[in-house]
């Protein structure tokens, strides 16, 4: 018995059998301060350029309170998702990332959201007209495998890759590219046993593209949709279970998140609370994402102005 005791310390000490969180490092230094559009036009009305990645924190996932914690300026489009182990992957498109100009990055954080760790995202086994990944949109397999949809090509498509360390993907397969119009921008989630997939469409947010699928991967498309709001129309970001309800995210020209639900991914009901309004010097607040963290509280990552 004493033998096995002084085994079992050994085991402790040295964390054998008990779950370890490797401890990462930085490739870059999140970017600071906005940049000029490269175009001419006005940087606030589309890209990263002038844009923030911010956080906010809820007790019940449906209203959230910013608490002013900044990740990184030239960054937009985000999409995060947590691993078993507790740690959250965020995935953006920065305009620098480190020495690199206009592509996705990953985001790590091992602490609730506190702090974070910045990785280059590497993608292999691209086919030719594939050069840049960007409007990340993730998910977490049950096996632990990282899918993500991605905007890219010309003409612009969707499609997917696969990582297992949730850094370095595979790429996979084309999933949408139309012909003679667009598809970008894709949010996709898992209602019962249908894949849900919403894109841009060349009409934008007034025609949005509603794909469906059985397995994730084979897409056809449901429909030309919308998401209307008042004498505007609002743009689906992401979406998370919270009791037998799926909340989506939407956002628009008020500046606000708002947010719709639905049990079979087909009908949408107007949620009655009000997710992230802007506050202090934001002048609007837009594309959330959102996880559930291991402590009970709901992280939010929300994209405002530049400060």
């Amino acid at each position: 018995m004493k033998n096995i005791t002084s085994l079992f310390l050994l085991l402790i000490l040295f964390g054998f059998g008990c779950a370890q969180t490797e401890r990462l490092e930085s490739d870059f230094d999140p970017q600071r301060g906005s940049a000029t559009s490269p175009d001419g036009e006005e940087a606030s009305q589309e890209g990263p350029f002038e844009r923030t990645l911010k956080t906010a924190i809820s007790s019940d996932g449906l209203t959230y309170v910013s608490n002013d914690l900044w990740i990184s300026d030239q960054a937009n489009v985000p999409d995060a998702l947590i691993k078993e182990n507790g740690d959250v992957y965020l995935y953006y498109t920065g305009w620098m990332v480190g020495d690199l100009l206009n592509t996705t990055a990953v985001a790590i954080s091992q602490d609730n959201g506190n702090s974070w760790i910045f990785k280059y995202l590497e993608l292999t086994g691209t086919p030719e007209g594939i050069y840049r990944v960007v409007d990340p949109d993730v998910i977490l397999l049950p096996d632990g495998t990282v899918r993500m949809y991605f905007t890219s090509g010309n003409p612009q498509g969707i499609h997917y890759a696969e990582s297992l360390d949730g850094i370095t993907f595979e790429y996979k397969s084309s999933i949408f590219v139309p012909s003679n119009n667009i598809a970008i921008d894709s949010t996709t989630f898992k209602i019962g046993d249908t894949w849900h997939m919403y894109a841009l469409s060349q009409g934008g947010v007034e025609k949005l593209w509603h794909l469906t699928s059985l397995d994730g991967i084979r897409f056809s498309v449901y429909g030309i949709t919308s998401f209307p709001k008042a004498s505007s129309f609002l743009v689906p970001a992401n979406g998370m279970w919270i009791d037998d309800r799926f909340y989506l995210s939407l956002f628009g020209s008020d500046g606000s998140i708002s947010s719709s639900w639905s049990k079979n991914g087909f009908d949408w009901y107007p949620s009655d609370e009000s997710p992230l309004e802007p506050t202090g010097n934001e002048v609007y607040v837009k594309d959330p994402t959102m996880v559930p963290l291991k402590n009970g509280q709901y992280l939010m990552i929300y994209v405002t102005n530049t400060q």
